[in-house]
């Protein structure tokens, strides 16, 4: 198998996670952490090496050159004190990860030209030198010690040939690598039996660095070093001196297992985490087979009630709980830290900050919080909105903020929580807050509200029209502000997810917006009501509550249904109505599931409610059926009937 097929998958996800790691380096360097160069240096020797193995020359030149200029500043002989040293590094990570979408998307990198950037580093090398140093006298070969080096692979190591030669790699950069059990080429072919391999390092360093340097390379159980005593009899050529540290009687126990005198693993020795990486078809798959299992458990519950046999009361008991601890297990391996949104932000802000000429300081919280990988891939670009407005709108310059009595530095603090079943995610700053008064007016000019609207609009109505289409309090359009978009297109977004977004805000001392979201899209809770002789389900994590309206408590306001809960005024629509069913009677009294969509609440009034229940999500997309207008999806009920899942946001916008 070529190495590129055989290896792409594993290389596409150690590259992305290196640029990360990367990128995060670069922003602590930039902020005076000087201890993050040698990291760097090791995360551009690493992206070097795997880029060579896989044969990606522009990569591999790139993060040479990298490499180069990194090893200089560790070894005191370049300077990256100047803020274009910093920007061209920046350039150069995101060339990497343009070069890395680029084999992502052709299996290759010579669709990008690197040498601009290659020469910068190549001068940045040059014109960087620190006065020379004071010479000191060379060390003679001979003074290096002679470590060897056994390593064992973990089990879940598929690639042992990419391995040894990323240890290869580590270890080279260390000092000069004499001979190898078995020999290198069959170790970087990856055709030795079984998953220990030796080397003999010369080195100056000692064996603590030489460890830790092979330790860094993932999939790795353990390393085991001895150093080498050599007699004087051999002390004239480094590639003579044997592998053996005491005489040739040594016993088989202490001589290891005969791969080149390695050891078995022992209490104490560095592990890597036991992780397998799983295509996340499979893991759809298998959600997918997870919610034909919750189905069918709750048709054979339904059936055993019916049959009244009681036998069946303790098997379908276990079943229950063995289905509902695979589903718990499945839901959680398809959870994924919201980290791997939020480390996208510092590096966006630090540019958006730059551009905008603002100091800001930024603050994470809650990164290990936890979502649904499909909630995760769609809520990247609105959480990038809500930013990208923070800093613009939200935000002001060091001076009109030194002149409001405030910090020159601008707070901006980004966190996630989880809320019960929900996860709620807040952007917040300590800017100049939202103008009601501004907003209404800006709605006034384009038409969006009547006067007699706006005359009678509150302040949490007034934030609603920040998500209307079309809306700007930007007087000039530039790139990152004043098109009308943004806002609605987060409200869109979330709502299309089953979450829904807030505003507070104080003028003079910042705003805050919340998304809140659910955990997981697949399987949830949910309210089952009775509409027109048909059952339909909401979303339980829409619904407010449920209650019972007499008919008298119902009155007509312009022309719309109201009643009044807590002395709040309820806008209610008929179900009936809605959905041009034959009206209900007068005399009957209403059942109203109060639904919550953005800032309103919705009394939703239905037939009869028939009870919660766990549904398994399908959406129409997977069933080849045309999105039908109020609906979300559908599910199936454990009498085997399909269910429409009433989609709350739908219903509000078309009132």
């Amino acid at each position: 198998m070529d190495m590129k097929d055989k290896y792409m998958g594993p290389f596409l996800d150690e590259t992305e996670e290196n640029l990360q790691q990367l990128n995060e380096c670069l922003l602590a360097f930039e902020k005076g952490d000087q201890e993050v160069i040698d990291e760097m240096f090791r995360v551009a020797h690493t992206l070097k090496g795997m880029a060579g193995t896989m044969g990606f020359r522009a990569m591999m030149s790139l993060t040479h050159a990298m490499e180069d200029v990194l090893d200089g500043v560790r070894k005191g002989s370049c300077r990256l004190d100047r803020k274009e040293d910093v920007t061209l590094l920046f350039n150069c990570l995101d060339t990497l990860n343009a070069l890395l979408e680029e084999i992502r998307r052709t299996g290759d990198d010579g669709g990008i030209d690197t040498t601009a950037l290659v020469e910068k580093l190549k001068e940045a090398a040059v014109s960087e030198r620190a006065s020379e140093k004071t010479s000191q006298p060379a060390q003679s070969e001979s003074e290096g010690r002679l470590l060897e080096v056994g390593v064992t692979l973990s089990d879940e190591c598929l690639l042992k040939g990419a391995r040894a030669y990323m240890v290869f790699e580590e270890a080279g950069s260390l000092g000069r690598i004499v001979d190898s059990n078995p020999p290198e080429k069959t170790l970087m072919e990856g055709e030795f039996e079984g998953r220990e391999f030796s080397f003999i390092l010369e080195t100056e360093r000692p064996p603590e660095a030489v460890k830790e340097a092979v330790m860094r390379v993932s999939e790795i159980r353990s390393c085991e070093i001895k150093e080498l005593v050599e007699s004087d009899e051999e002390s004239g050529s480094a590639e003579g001196k044997a592998p053996r540290e005491s005489g040739e009687d040594e016993s088989p126990e202490e001589s290891g297992n005969g791969s080149g005198g390695l050891k078995p693993s022992a209490p104490g020795v560095y592990r890597t985490n036991q992780t397998v990486r799983v295509d996340v078809q499979r893991l759809d798959k298998l959600l997918n087979l997870v919610g034909e299992l919750v189905i069918g458990r709750s048709r054979i519950e339904r059936l055993a009630k019916d049959s009244e046999f009681r036998e069946f009361e303790e098997p379908i008991l276990q079943l229950g709980r063995i289905s509902k601890e695979i589903q718990e297990l499945v839901t959680k391996l398809r959870m994924l830290p919201i980290s791997f949104i939020f480390d996208r932000f510092p590096r966006l802000v630090r540019d958006l900050s730059t551009e905008l000429g603002k100091k800001v300081d930024l603050r994470i919280e809650g990164r290990e919080t936890e979502l649904d990988r499909s909630v995760i891939d769609e809520i990247g670009d609105p959480m990038v909105h809500l930013i990208r407005n923070s800093l613009d709108h939200g935000l002001e310059s060091p001076e009109e903020r030194l002149a409001a009595g405030k910090s020159e530095t601008g707070l901006l603090r980004v966190r996630a929580y989880q809320d019960g079943s929900s996860v709620v995610v807040a952007v917040e700053d300590d800017g100049k807050g939202i103008d009601c008064a501004k907003v209404i007016e800006t709605a006034l000019e384009k038409g969006l509200v009547t006067p007699e609207q706006a005359e009678n609009m509150s302040e949490r109505e007034a934030y609603q029209l920040l998500f209307m289409p079309g809306f700007s309090t930007s007087r000039e359009v530039t790139d990152l502000s004043g098109r009308g978009v943004g806002m609605d297109a987060v409200k869109s977004k979330v709502e299309a997810l089953g979450g829904r977004v807030s505003v507070e805000s104080v003028v003079g001392r910042g705003t805050s917006v919340k998304v809140k979201l659910p955990i997981t899209l697949a399987i949830v809770l949910a309210l089952l009501v009775e509409i027109g002789g048909r059952t339909y389900a909401i979303p339980l994590e829409s619904v407010d509550e449920t209650l019972r309206v007499e008919k008298d408590q119902v009155k007509v306001v312009n022309g719309s249904l109201v009643t009044v809960l807590r002395g709040e005024v309820l806008p209610l629509i008929d179900a009936r109505d809605f959905y041009g069913l034959k009206r209900r009677q007068e005399e009957e009294d209403l059942a109203i599931v109060v639904m919550r969509t953005g800032f309103r609440r919705i009394g939703f009034v239905v037939d009869e409610f028939v009870g919660q229940q766990e549904i398994v999500i399908k959406s129409f997309g997977d069933t080849g059926i045309t999105r039908i207008r109020w609906f979300s999806g559908g599910t199936i009920l454990g009498d085997g009937s399909v269910v429409l899942i009433i989609d709350p946001a739908a219903v509000e916008e078309s009132a």
